[in-house]
């Protein structure tokens, strides 16, 4: 009987933890997914809406198995807010001096591999 309390007991502080992540997780802005098994030169964009002083969060992942590949966030006028460091994995900040609409943007040259890109916005 005492170990029924202490497994309904675990189990409700599980519903409760999942319930406080769910309710304070990050708010997906965009993303950009992308695979090529043969060399491609292109732009990837999202754009995404920001208020000053909003802390938003890139998480990145990649396979580059041959090219190049930049990330930049800019705002409207087209200035870098934010540039990526290359990398297989990454996740960094930035917080928004401007309310403004800003642009994720990939571009890569004769890549073959893939990458992730996740903007997300702390709450």
């Amino acid at each position: 009987m005492k170990k029924n309390h202490i497994a309904m007991g675990l189990l409700v502080m599980m519903a409760f933890a999942t319930g406080i992540w769910w309710y304070f997780r990050p708010a997906v802005l965009g993303n950009i997914n992308h695979a090529s098994t043969e060399p491609e030169t292109s732009v990837s964009t999202i754009s995404f809406s920001g208020e000053a002083g909003d802390r938003i969060k890139l998480s990145f992942q990649s396979t580059i198995e041959n090219g190049n590949l930049d990330i930049v966030v800019c705002d409207a006028k087209g200035t870098v807010v934010k540039e990526l460091d290359r990398a297989k994995r990454l996740e960094t900040f930035v917080t928004l001096d401007d309310t403004d609409t800003y642009t994720l943007e990939a571009d890569y040259r004769d890549f073959i591999g893939n990458f992730q890109i996740t903007v997300y916005k702390e709450s």
